[in-house]
Order: structure tokens, then sequence, then C-alpha cells
């Protein structure tokens, strides 16, 4: 995949905004759309495997999970400001 998740993060994981040069921010808009269609993924993955241990039906799970990731959605700059606050305490160390 030549656009991703980690084309869009530091080393210490938080949101690159393209104002510093040294980080490699993604081309084209083929490469926008893999990382996009990535971290779409992730946010469904997430939102499916926490509430995985929720004793539900098939259906209500269904609509719980779109219920947290709409919720998500609504509160990403919330997400960003959380991620910030986790990778001081502990950065990634696999990237630059």
């Amino acid at each position: 995949m030549a656009g991703s998740y980690n084309h869009c993060v530091s080393n210490k994981g938080n949101f690159l905004d393209g104002k510093d040069d040294r980080y490699p921010l993604l081309d084209n808009l083929g490469d926008s759309f893999e990382a996009i269609e990535e971290m779409f993924g992730m946010i469904w993955y997430l939102a499916g495997e926490m509430l995985e241990m929720t004793p539900k039906t098939p259906e209500e799970r269904a609509v719980m999970v779109k219920e947290a990731v709409e919720t998500a959605r609504q509160n990403y700059k919330e997400g960003l400001r959380i991620s910030k606050e986790i990778h001081k305490l502990s950065p990634d160390k696999r990237r630059f």
C-alpha cells in the first residue's frame, strides 16, 4: 500500500499536519485514498472490537458499532487530543 496511516503520523504517533517537509506525506490522490481507506477500516475494526464482548444479538451489535463509529466521527478532534496525550506517555519508536 503506497498510502497508509503511517504516512499520516509522526514517529511519536501524532497526526502530521504537513507543515514539516521532513515527513513523507501522501504524494497523490491514489495514496490519499489508500490512507483514508486504511483509517476507515481501522475505525470500524476498533469499534467492532470495542463491542465484541457485549452480549447482544448480531443486529443489536451492528447498531452499536454504527453508533460508536458515528460518535467517533463527531468527536475526532477529541481523538486527536487524546492521541497526543497517549503518545506523550508512550511514543511509538517504529518510524523516523
